[in-house]
């Protein structure tokens, strides 16, 4: 590469044959006034920016391309650069009509000449928006001739009504239109490098993280490939073609002030009628986009960035409670506080005192798929549960956890444990991972990171999924250890092991002896369950309730589960041995999918709201391998939901609490248990979050979590 560098000279020799042109056209214009001159010479300031640009990027060697190709893209910048300052005169030589005779003449375009400059016009944008929705996609999607041509008319529409705001923003003029240009170019290059370090798309959530953006970009290799060469030289043209826009309205010096007048309303008629459909039109439901939650990368593939991107962006509209204001959340929070602190007994202040002394690391385990469905009445066969988990003798705590999704959705499982948040207030169809910023939400890593702890995710398969790479950095976690990390490591059906998970916990604790939280997302027990992983030590159930195709599935999928159970098991025992405090959470994300038919078929005929929580609940356990004061360690239970788990995690090792979470475990005497699907009152019944004679802790929920999350994304 230090060879090319001296490449750069190349395009400088282009700025200078641009600058002699420049002083080429003053001589020949001498009768044009300063001002004249001066915007003949500003029409070439795009193609001088992209000289100096590939200058500076070949000066600092990250240019691949030989000295020829370089030759050719400056010699495209440099003519049409130095065609722009002689716009005028070009224009007169061919007898373009454009409505204007020469350039800097104060005559104005005639009625007949503007009538005949609104096609033109309309041309240039549409050529316009259709150049940047393949500037978008090109360089890195290698699906882009695939995409259905619905979702590319909606692509260019889209970008078609931001150029058509930008024309008229710019008074009619090619500026406003040319910027939009510019900007959409350097997205489609970002996102090509984003694509090829992170095999990410960009997301409506990294508008607000620029800044973290760029900290990280000194880390990558920026290398512009020809392909980004040819993309800059397609830009140029396209830049120098809206040089030929001209305004459809007369200008005259003195009428400047209602053209300006009519321009500017034209651009809020324009841009208020995008952004009221834009709030009010369902693009997922309507047109069929993908939310592009799962692997946001593949959606972006298929249906192209700007449909991918735009139905992103409608889920992260967050609306304020009714009658929500910021003084009145802040006070119920502190009022919910006070009560969770009135009612503190002794043993919550040794408990607390216990904490600083030992400090002990703390690991939380979400484990893909996993639950004890024993509690569907043995699933009519008499299933007893994981052996081990439901013989824990001496756990903290244990219980059923409501969680806010089934078969699928791990990250709102994530989501509602890592930041003390509800899916209650957001809708089962929200993926937080996907849609906010969560950098200035609490976050347990936060916490512990507070308190000194060292904090580690752990997931052993790809970083994007869900966009975990964003959102763990978001959440403030130190280290995210992915599939990367697990090379060689033991698999069992649907990926690397819990075993394996449980062999990185045990190195992490290894080589650092200080204070940790780990937060250990499991991977072996995804669906499906026709893979023939049936073990040939547990028993072979034929379930009466549902057909053969279902029992081979429920027998595979309690064989994961029993392999989980024995991984466990093994795990704690190790932590018994180990000479250093620990605390581990075990939990399940979701029941799997095949749940549904069993719930279905052997609870027929009930309400509606228990019938669909019973295939929302998971299980949880608490176990410490000390004696944690003020517990008696006796397996007492307590069911809870995933937003109140991370907060009742740090009550029971009297871990130091946020006002949020002394809120959210004060407002339990009143609603114990809340989820997407419903809530559970005090008297134990489910109740709808949609009826209008909801309890007023629920209202008083969502508030909070406003103020907590809503007002900070």
């Amino acid at each position: 590469m230090g060879f090319q560098r001296w490449y750069a000279v190349i395009p400088v020799l282009g700025l200078l044959v641009m600058v002699m042109c420049c002083v080429l056209f003053s001589r020949m214009k001498a009768n044009l006034s300063l001002r004249e001159k001066l915007i003949a010479f500003c029409r070439a300031i795009p193609f001088a920016c992209l000289l100096i640009f590939v200058c500076v990027w070949f000066a600092l060697g990250k240019v691949s391309c030989g000295p020829v190709f370089l030759s050719g893209v400056t010699f495209v910048f440099t003519l049409l650069g130095s065609l722009s300052v002689f716009r005028g005169h070009l224009l007169s030589t061919v007898s373009v009509v454009v409505g204007e005779h020469s350039v800097g003449s104060n005559a104005s375009p005639s009625h007949s000449e503007q009538r005949f400059a609104v096609a033109p016009n309309i041309l240039l944008l549409m050529l316009a928006a259709v150049y940047s929705y393949v500037a978008l996609d090109i360089l890195w999607n290698d699906a882009f001739f695939a995409v259905q041509f619905g979702f590319a008319l909606m692509g260019i529409v889209a970008l078609l009504i931001i150029y058509l705001f930008l024309y008229f923003l710019g008074q009619g003029t090619c500026v406003g239109v040319s910027l939009g240009v510019a900007f959409f170019t350097v997205i489609g290059i970002v996102q090509y490098f984003v694509v090829l370090y992170k095999a990410s798309p960009i997301l409506p959530s990294d508008i607000y993280a620029l800044g973290t953006a760029a900290a990280v970009s000194s880390g990558y290799d920026l290398v512009f490939t020809k392909e980004v060469l040819w993309l800059l030289v397609a830009c140029a043209v396209i830049l120098f073609l809206l040089q030929f826009m001209v305004p459809a309205v007369s200008c005259r010096h003195a009428k400047v002030a209602p053209v300006v007048a009519v321009n500017a309303a034209c651009a809020l008629a324009v841009g208020g009628a995008a952004l009221g459909f834009f709030n009010t039109a369902d693009l997922a439901g309507t047109y069929g986009t993908d939310k592009a939650i799962w692997q946001p990368l593949v959606s972006y593939k298929t249906q192209s960035f700007m449909p991918s991107f735009l139905t992103l962006a409608q889920q992260m509209r967050l609306t304020a409670p009714d009658g929500y204001t910021q003084d009145g959340a802040e006070q119920l929070e502190d009022d919910y506080a006070a009560v969770y602190d009135s009612v503190q007994e002794d043993a919550a202040v040794m408990a607390a005192t216990q904490f600083e002394e030992v400090r002990p690391t703390v690991i939380a385990i979400m484990n893909e798929s996993f639950s004890d469905l024993s509690t569907m009445d043995g699933l009519g066969v008499g299933y007893q549960g994981p052996t081990y988990l439901n013989s824990l003798g001496d756990a903290a705590l244990t219980g059923n956890l409501s969680v806010s999704v089934h078969a699928g959705g791990t990250a709102n499982s994530e989501f509602e444990f890592l930041t003390g948040n509800s899916m209650a207030h957001l809708g089962v169809y929200f993926y937080p991972y996907s849609t906010f910023n969560l950098s200035n939400v609490q976050s347990l890593p936060r916490q512990f990171a507070g308190l000194g702890y060292k904090t580690t995710a752990i997931h052993p398969n790809l970083a994007s999924n869900w966009s975990r790479d964003k959102a763990y950095a978001g959440l403030g976690f130190d280290e995210f250890l992915d599939i990367d990390d697990f090379d060689g490591a033991e698999w069992f059906h649907s990926g690397v092991s819990d075993a394996a998970t449980y062999d990185k916990v045990l190195e992490l604790l290894r080589e650092d002896d200080t204070p940790q939280f780990i937060f250990d997302l499991t991977m072996q027990n995804h669906g499906g369950y026709t893979v023939g992983d049936i073990s040939p030590n547990l028993p072979l159930y034929d379930f009466p309730a549902v057909d053969a195709t279902l029992d081979a599935q429920m027998n595979e999928y309690l064989t994961c589960v029993e392999r989980s159970d024995q991984a466990l098991a093994a795990f704690i025992e190790e932590l018994r041995t180990l000479d250093r405090p620990v605390v581990v959470l075990f939990f399940g994300d979701h029941q799997p999918g095949i749940s549904s038919a069993f719930n279905d078929a052997m609870y027929p005929g009930e309400d509606e709201l228990t019938h669909a929580e019973r295939i929302y609940t998971t299980t949880y356990a608490i176990w410490a391998n000390y004696d944690i004061t003020g517990n008696d360690q006796i397996s007492l239970r307590d069911d809870l939901s995933t937003n109140a788990l991370g907060a009742k995690l740090m009550e029971i090792i009297g871990a130091p609490l946020t006002d949020y979470q002394k809120a959210t475990l004060a407002v339990r005497s009143e609603v114990p248990v809340i989820n997407s699907v419903g809530y559970r009152g005090a008297d134990g019944l489910w109740r709808d979050l949609s009826a209008e004679d909801r309890l007023p802790a629920v209202d008083d929920l969502e508030w909070l979590q406003y103020l907590n999350l809503g007002s900070k994304v």
